[in-house]
């Protein structure tokens, strides 16, 4: 079915309407004289509609003539037709086809670099590196090592464990994975002390080896040193340097502070609006509709559509439209207990990101505080950890306590 669709289409056909009383006639007479017709519908008692090619539709005159009906051409359709309107409108096609060469030429240029999954690595210090390898913006893509550009990156970039560069259409993707720092192993010969990470109330100290020297309600900072590995005693000649170890808990705070304004400023839209048009090419900008906002409040919504687009293939072309539309301003007095519990939300959940999952939550203090239409939130969570970190002691660590 779908060979002869393509096949009627190459040889170009017309819908045609009959007209006349004697429509069983005439489809038979055509029959006789091996015209084809298909897709034939009855429009009413005297009228029929029908497909022919245009070879059976020449050859139709004299049956009109013998049938007494009437024919009307509805419609063509065809590759015939279609080159008809082709070869009258010359520049239309040399149009097209000079627009898709520059099509497929600017598609083969880097428009749009994207860098997912750094944290901690800055995203111009990848860029500089990237650069510095040949990918940027405007460089042609079949240029380009993929493999030298991602070997430079883990090169020149310190704490980074993988990278990989995938180009789509104009678009360069760089992700990459940032090396994880792994606690310092001290071997267990290795004479240390344990000292606080962080700072925090002394609640208990187990001293498996080496000696405690807090008690509990000391306040530490990091660094502190909770328990030494230097044993000194009177029975000793010399201080005995061990390789201390144990477990540190102390009580500590995480704190945060956040407002809300009581008082919201609404938009709503009065109907009115006024468009703008924006085409833009890569970085470049043309504005095809201009003129000043006649609206001292309005709403902006933005739309952009990249019509030059096929699969993974995206030229850097997009239409952007601005809709402005007039709004008027009422404001809207927040309920103070809706924004007392919307504000404990979302520091709590501030806070909970930076508790380690093993801490144990002892005790939480809010405080509100309202200004000028302002509401202020002051959160204190209380949490009992595990503190301690082994630091491997140093010559200077001795001397000084010696001194």
């Amino acid at each position: 079915m779908i060979i002869v669709s393509l096949w009627n289409y190459l040889r170009g056909y017309v819908i045609i309407k009959i007209e006349g009383l004697a429509l069983e006639r005439f489809i038979n007479t055509c029959i006789g004289e091996q015209i084809y017709l298909w897709d034939i519908k009855r429009i009413n008692y005297t009228t029929l509609e029908a497909k022919v090619g245009l070879r059976g539709f020449r050859q139709m005159r004299k049956i009109v003539k013998k049938t007494g009906c009437k024919v009307y051409i509805s419609n063509k359709s065809g590759y015939p037709f279609w080159y008809s309107k082709v070869k009258k409108r010359k520049m239309l096609f040399f149009g097209a086809f000079f627009s898709l060469i520059f099509i497929t030429i600017i598609s083969s240029f880097i428009f749009k670099i994207e860098v997912i999954g750094n944290e901690k690595i800055s995203d111009e210090e990848i860029y500089a590196v990237l650069k510095e390898s040949g990918l940027k913006i405007g460089k042609n893509k079949y240029q380009m090592d993929i493999r030298s550009i991602e070997n430079d990156l883990l090169l020149n970039i310190e704490n980074l464990a993988w990278a990989g560069v995938d180009i789509k259409g104009t678009t360069a993707r760089v992700e990459i994975v940032e090396r994880t720092e792994t606690p310092i192993q001290i071997d267990k010969e290795t004479p240390c002390n344990v000292v606080a990470s962080k700072n925090g109330v002394i609640k208990s100290v187990i001293a498996r080896n080496g000696e405690s020297i807090v008690s509990e309600g000391d306040i530490v900072r990091p660094g502190d040193i909770i328990i030494s590995g230097i044993i000194e005693r009177e029975t000793l000649e010399e201080p005995v340097l061990v390789h201390a170890y144990g477990e540190v808990y102390a009580k500590t705070y995480y704190e945060t502070t956040k407002f809300m304004k009581l008082i919201e400023t609404k938009k709503q839209k009065t109907g009115e609006k006024i468009s703008r048009r924006t085409i833009k090419l890569g970085d470049m900008s043309l504005a095809i509709s201009r003129g000043n906002i006649p609206y001292d409040t309005f709403i902006v919504e933005k739309n952009a559509k990249r019509p030059l687009s096929w699969r993974n293939l995206s030229i850097p072309v997009e239409i952007i439209t601005e809709e402005y539309y007039e709004a008027t301003e009422t404001k809207e007095e927040l309920d103070i207990n809706v924004a007392k519990a919307d504000l404990h939300e979302k520091a709590v959940r501030e806070l909970v990101k930076e508790i380690p999952e093993d801490a144990e939550l002892l005790d939480s203090i809010i405080s509100f505080e309202q200004k000028n239409n302002v509401l202020y939130i002051d959160l204190i969570i209380e949490t009992l950890e595990e503190i301690g970190k082994k630091s491997a002691l140093v010559e200077k660590d001795y001397e000084e306590d010696n001194t």
